[in-house]
């Protein structure tokens, strides 16, 4: 019965069937091998870096397995090869990063090569005189990512992503900058030049120039830049002045900016802006104004020391300035041929400097204001500014003695009304002077003259001989002689005061002798005061005598 239970138990039980096949344990190590089999291989291509091809000038200081390439002084990589390209206009330098550089290898990412170098700028790297050569790099920002690139035979001047202002320059002058000079705001450095390229079709050096923050704000609409590489003297009525930037401009050259005073309500400063650079600071503050009303002066005289630029002034006050010397006019007015020789000359006149709206309306009122000066007597002339230097400018000025004029036209210009200059009058005056020299009596005079002296010199000769003649006269004159008659006068003397008739007549003698020396009296106090009334007429007005009343 005990079985029958337990056949009937079994029948009612499910059979599980397992297996006993297991993973071997010796599968792991070839496992566990290709793991790190994996792994070295990875390190060793991490290990390799990044490679890269630069594109230089020349390979001068760089060696291969050698140099260096740096960033900030961090070596990131080191020259694998050095070859000629193709065509041999360069050298192709391969090189090898490290992987944690590729993330700044950018198209915008600059290579260049660090050397000693020695000039006006100062001293730069003295470094690799021990440890050599090598390239430096500045990492990407913006850009896609490369592998290729060309080399910067200089160091770049600005680092990308240095915060701060590019501008745009630009100068038709004898201004001479190049790449790394400085940008000088009130005597301080605070940017420099990036690039300078020359116009051929338009004959003007353009630059590129970046102001560093927080100095960018200082650039505005009303910027104006000018040239601060040298020395500027100036001649004006109060000395000679002398005006300089800063000792690192003076050497190296550079350019300034600042904006001036009286200038209008700063306007947005748009990207496609372009800055001119003037020659001074003085032709800088006077193309401050925006506004300018251009006229034409027909010169008759000469316009040597007229130069452009020379001021233009009203009464004293600039108004304006010269902007062409000997215009160009396309004109077949036959009355402007016929006075070909008058010398046409541009001038421009600002209204912002004659105090009125530097706008369309201030350009309206200045004109209607000339336009009724010039009936009323305003005239233009040149006058000399400087006797040194012998500079010239144009004087508008109102003449009351003038015929009335009216603004005339050529050639599409305005014309003002002028007078002969201050160089034509003072030369009309020489000439009137000399006229009347020459109306003089020069002739008859010189002949009067010429008679005179000779008169004289006769009456000199003859006061000489007659001089001669008395000294001769008192040599001859015999001393014992005259003891001899002065003892026998005494004698005589000694008779007649025993003789009282001779006596008598001795006295009847001195009173004749003092009747004539009585005489004489006047002729010898004439002699006294004019002695030389005996040889020239004399010219003592009689004394007046006077006369009883008239009846």
């Amino acid at each position: 019965m005990s079985s029958t239970k337990d056949h009937q138990a079994n029948k009612g039980a499910v059979a599980v069937v397992k297996s006993t096949r297991n993973i071997s344990k010796i599968w792991l190590i070839p496992l566990v091998t290709l793991i790190l089999g994996a792994w070295f291989i990875f390190q060793d291509i991490k290990g390799q870096g990044v490679s890269i091809e630069i594109e230089f000038e020349t390979a001068a200081g760089l060696e291969a397995g050698k140099t260096q390439l740096k960033i900030r002084d961090v070596v990131i990589g080191r020259v694998d090869d050095i070859r000629l390209s193709d065509d041999s206009s360069s050298v192709l330098v391969t090189a090898n990063l490290d992987s944690d550089a590729e993330k700044y290898l950018r198209t915008d990412t600059r290579f260049w090569v660090v050397s000693p170098q020695v000039s006006l700028a100062g001293i730069s790297g003295l470094q690799t005189l021990v440890s050599g050569s090598y390239i430096d790099m500045s990492p990407g920002v913006e850009g896609e990512p490369a592998r290729q690139f060309k080399g910067l035979s200089d160091p770049p001047v600005t680092p990308i992503g240095t915060p701060g202002l590019r501008v745009y320059l630009q100068s038709e002058q004898s201004f001479t900058a190049k790449v790394g000079d400085p940008v000088i705001y009130r005597g301080l450095s605070v940017g420099r030049i990036e690039t300078v390229e020359y116009d051929l079709k338009s004959r003007r050096a353009e630059y590129s120039a970046f102001i560093e923050a927080p100095f960018d704000q200082l650039v505005t609409s009303n910027t104006r830049f000018w040239n601060s590489s040298g020395i500027e003297l100036e001649l004006g009525v109060e000395g000679l002045g002398v005006t300089t930037s800063s000792l690192e401009s003076l050497l190296v050259g550079g350019i300034t900016f600042d904006e001036p005073n009286e200038m209008p309500p700063v306007e947005p400063l748009s990207e496609d802006r372009v800055f001119h650079i003037y020659p001074t600071k003085k032709s800088a503050v006077a193309h401050r104004y925006e506004q300018t009303v251009y006229y034409v002066i027909l010169v008759e005289s000469s316009v040597r020391g007229l130069v452009e630029g020379a001021p233009v002034e009203y009464r004293g006050l600039k108004i304006g300035q010269v902007e062409e010397v000997n215009l160009k006019l396309e004109s077949d007015d036959r009355e402007i041929q016929a006075d070909a020789y008058k010398i046409p000359v541009l001038i421009s006149i600002q209204p912002g400097r004659a105090n009125l709206t530097d706008d369309e309306q201030g350009k309206q009122r200045i004109a209607q204001q000339l336009e009724a000066w010039v009936a009323r007597g305003l005239r233009a002339s040149l006058k000399t500014g400087n006797l040194l230097t012998g500079s010239v400018f144009v004087d508008l000025q109102h003449y009351d003695d003038v015929e009335s004029a009216r603004l005339g036209e050529v050639a599409g210009y305005t014309v003002i009304p002028t007078v002969p200059g201050q160089i034509m009058q003072l030369a009309e005056q020489i000439n009137t002077t000399l006229e009347k020299v020459n109306d003089l009596p020069i002739n008859g005079v010189a002949q009067d003259l010429r008679t005179l002296l000779q008169d004289l010199a006769s009456s000199a000769q003859a006061f000489n001989d007659t001089s001669n003649s008395l000294t001769t006269k008192l040599d001859q004159l015999d001393m014992r002689g005259l003891n001899d008659t002065l003892a026998s006068l005494n004698t005589l003397l000694t008779n007649l005061s025993e003789d009282e008739q001779g006596m008598s007549s001795v006295n009847e003698t001195m009173t004749e002798i003092q009747e004539a020396i009585r005489e004489l009296k006047p002729l010898l106090q004439k002699m006294n005061s004019a002695p030389n009334s005996l040889i020239f007429k004399s010219q003592v007005a009689p004394d007046i005598e006077p006369q009883g009343v008239k009846r």
